[in-house]
């Protein structure tokens, strides 16, 4: 498999939707014969109120996207985060629809906004990664694909994408040589692991002749 192939591969992976677990909130608890306890104050039940209403729009944006009616997933996504900005995966999930439609400035303005509200989740950063390498800036998709790295450093689609973006790039020093080699150590898929083993030959060149080795 040639690199246009193993690259349209790594962003049909980032491409997959983000699920977003539904939180069970536990009942308000009081003592009986306490009004000022039992009564509910109006804001905290018009915020739960809009919570609830966010994760059902989020839950039906969802299946939208994936039965692929991307128009209406992309506006009830942003009915769901109009209800609650604080829906990492509505925001990750928007991300890849905009990229879809090729548009990758406003993609990556939400992975951003849902990388700093999950700052543990690479797939954020990972896919601003994606973005960055569809429109050709390698060495920005590069430190993406590193920062994704820094969240889980066996993230293998970073990892490819990592490697993938420097050799686009020309780069090769003996940081990326030693993670070309913990991809191959957790590689699953064949024809990444024959990537992996030619790119560790073109980098170990590189790192040869920093050395004055022949």
């Amino acid at each position: 498999m040639n690199a246009k192939s193993l690259l349209i591969r790594a962003a049909l992976g980032g491409l997959a939707a983000v699920p977003l677990q539904m939180v069970a909130c536990s009942a308000p608890s009081a003592r009986p014969g306490n009004d000022a306890l039992t009564e509910i104050d109006p804001a905290i039940e018009y915020a739960r109120r809009q919570r609830r209403e966010a994760l059902e729009a989020y839950q039906r944006a969802a299946k939208l996207h994936a039965d692929g009616e991307y128009e209406r997933a992309l506006e009830v996504y942003r009915q769901a985060l109009d209800l609650d900005d604080q829906l990492y995966a509505a925001w990750n999930n928007m991300g890849q629809l905009l990229m879809l439609k090729g548009n990758y400035s406003d993609a990556v303005g939400a992975y951003q906004i849902a990388a700093e509200l999950e700052p543990t989740d690479p797939r954020p950063v990972y896919n601003i990664g994606l973005a960055y390498q569809q429109v050709g800036w390698a060495q920005d998709a590069h430190r993406s694909f590193d920062m994704a790295l820094e969240r889980d450093k066996n993230y293998i689609p970073a990892l490819r994408g990592l490697v993938r973006s420097a050799e686009l790039a020309g780069m090769g020093d003996r940081e990326l040589l030693a993670k070309i080699k913990r991809a191959m150590l957790i590689e699953n898929e064949e024809e990444w692991r024959e990537y992996f083993l030619g790119q560790s030959f073109r980098v170990q060149a590189m790192v040869n002749i920093e050395r004055g080795r022949p």
